[in-house]
Formats: structure tokens, C-alpha cells, sequence
């Protein structure tokens, strides 16, 4: 609903002063966790104005939360009749069903007559002010939240998932730009041809990730700005990452003493794998001599 809304009763809101205090981004929360078949969401929103709370206890009302997804045109609604200071949805969206920014928007919303309605909390305007309000009349507006469905789980575990290898034609050494979605490692052209020639060898991989990609995740790691950054898809594969991996979850991305150790784990230890490949390629020259 447009922050512009104009209803002909008052509403508890993020955008208005119908009935105080307001609502905020704290009166609402969207996790999520993915695999490769579905989106699975947990909504939570926090309400604490007792005579609207006391129509959800009565069932007259419930909580409401709406989800949306423009380019795929979705629109589902969901209800929940739970009779607390704080309601939680639980959503499942298949992968395919979602492409790009989903929306939610939460409400409490009327589910019978409701005759005289008036709120304690109304702004003085309205003084002893008295609504009769139907079904499908809103109580109360949520802040809208979104969810950025851009993550893709097949390359989630690779170094393609958040970095790309770029060529500098005016540059004369390697450096990196994390300021966008992905972490952009720039080599200087002659170097950018031959990783070109390996890039197709997968026995390449380890001493890629051991030298270039463990650099610059290292380096954007340790000057990574939450303020500026927050938003990158690379820091949401990462942080991802963080949150449902046993291995990484004592780790926390704005942790910047812990960066060198943080980048060490996401590549699987590439050092380690680096000189396991190197072994094997040397015993395999040695069979064959």
C-alpha cells in the first residue's frame, strides 16, 4: 500500500499519525533460508496497541500479510489468527515462482462487523470519534519489507558467486573493486590473456583461489563497509553462507580481525587444496616417467 494511502478512518501505520506512536521497521522481520527447490520465509511482526490486540483476541480481526513478486507476477495472502503481541508467518515460495524483489506487506485487517470502533490511542483530532468498520477494513499497516530473491544456490559455493576476473587495458598491476554486486579483480592485460589460457583448466582452480581470489576476498573482507556494502550480492552470498554453515557460524562478516581466517574458510582452505593438487600432479609425473 502507497505511503500516500488515504483512508477514511484512521489507521496504525508507518506513514501516518492516525494513532501513536507509529509503527516502524521494528515492528516487522523477514528471515529467510534456501535450497535449490524453495524459498522458506519467516515473517514476525511486533504489535502493541491493546484495543487492536483486543479484536484479533475476539476474532474480528487477524493479521494479514500480503507477498508480491513483479516479475513473476505472484500475489499471495496469508493469515494468521495468533492472538499476541507478536504474530509470525511462515511462507514457503517455490524457486521458480520468484525472480528478483519480493515484497511483504503485513496488516491487521477486520474479519467481522466491527460497530463504534474507537482506539485509546487516536490522535486528539479524532477525539471520541466512533467507526463502523467491515470486513476487509484495515487496523493497522505494517512497514512494507523486501527480499531479494537474486541469489543463484547452483554457483552459491564457487568463487563466480561473488568475484569476477575483469581486464585493466590501461593498468599495470592487479587490484579489486568491491563496491558492487560481485568483487571485480582487475588484470592488467597481458596478465587478464593468460589467465584467459588456464582459465578452462580445472587443475588451475586451487592455485586460482590460493593466490588472486583468496587476495581479494581477503582485502574486501578486511575493509568492508556494512553502511556502504550491506546491499552487495557478494556480501549477502557470504553472509548467507555464515548463517547455515556449521563450519562458518562462529564467524560474523564485520569482523574484520577475523577477516584472514573468515576468507581461509569460505575457500575450503585453499592453501591446503592448492598443495594436495600440486602432490597429485607431481605423483602423476612421476608415474609416468
Amino acid at each position: 500500500m502507497s505511503k500516500n494511502a488515504s483512508l477514511p478512518y484512521p489507521v496504525l501505520s508507518c506513514f501516518g499519525d492516525d494513532i501513536l506512536p507509529n509503527l516502524d521497521t521494528n515492528n516487522v522481520r523477514v528471515d529467510a533460508i534456501f535450497d535449490k527447490k524453495k524459498y522458506t520465509f519467516t515473517i514476525e511482526v511486533l504489535l502493541e496497541n491493546e484495543d487492536i490486540l483486543k479484536y484479533i483476541e475476539e476474532g474480528k480481526a487477524e493479521f494479514t500479510c500480503e507477498v508480491t513478486c513483479a516479475r513473476t507476477y505472484l500475489r499471495r495472502c496469508y493469515h494468521c489468527q495468533q492472538a499476541s503481541h507478536m504474530a509470525s508467518f511462515n511462507i514457503e515460495l517455490g524457486r521458480k515462482e520468484v525472480i528478483g524483489d519480493i515484497w511483504f506487506n503485513c496488516y491487521v485487517t477486520v474479519k467481522e462487523n466491527i460497530l463504534d470502533y474507537h482506539n485509546s490511542q487516536f490522535n486528539e483530532d479524532y477525539e471520541d470519534a466512533l467507526f463502523d468498520m467491515e470486513p476487509g477494513d484495515i487496523l493497522a499497516i505494517f512497514p512494507s519489507m523486501k527480499y531479494s530473491a537474486g541469489l543463484k544456490y547452483e554457483i552459491l559455493y564457487s568463487a563466480g558467486s561473488f568475484m569476477v576476473v575483469q581486464e585493466d587495458k590501461n593498468g599495470s598491476s592487479v587490484w579489486f573493486d568491491a563496491s558492487g554486486d560481485k568483487i571485480l579483480v582487475f588484470l592488467p592485460s597481458a596478465m587478464f590473456e593468460q589467465f584467459q589460457a588456464f582459465a578452462g583448466n580445472r587443475d588451475f582452480d586451487e592455485l586460482f583461489h590460493a593466490s588472486i581470489v583468496f587476495n581479494a576476498l581477503y582485502k574486501c573482507l578486511s575493509e568492508y563497509d556494512p553502511k556502504v556494502q550491506s546491499s552487495c550480492q557478494w556480501v549477502k552470498v557470504i553472509d548467507y553462507r555464515i548463517k547455515t554453515e556449521d563450519a562458518l557460524s562462529d564467524f560474523n562478516i564485520e569482523d574484520k580481525a577475523r577477516s584472514y581466517e573468515l576468507a581461509q574458510a569460505l575457500l575450503a582452505d585453499p592453501y591446503k587444496r592448492m598443495f594436495n593438487k600440486l602432490s597429485e600432479q607431481h605423483l602423476a609425473s612421476k608415474e609416468k616417467e
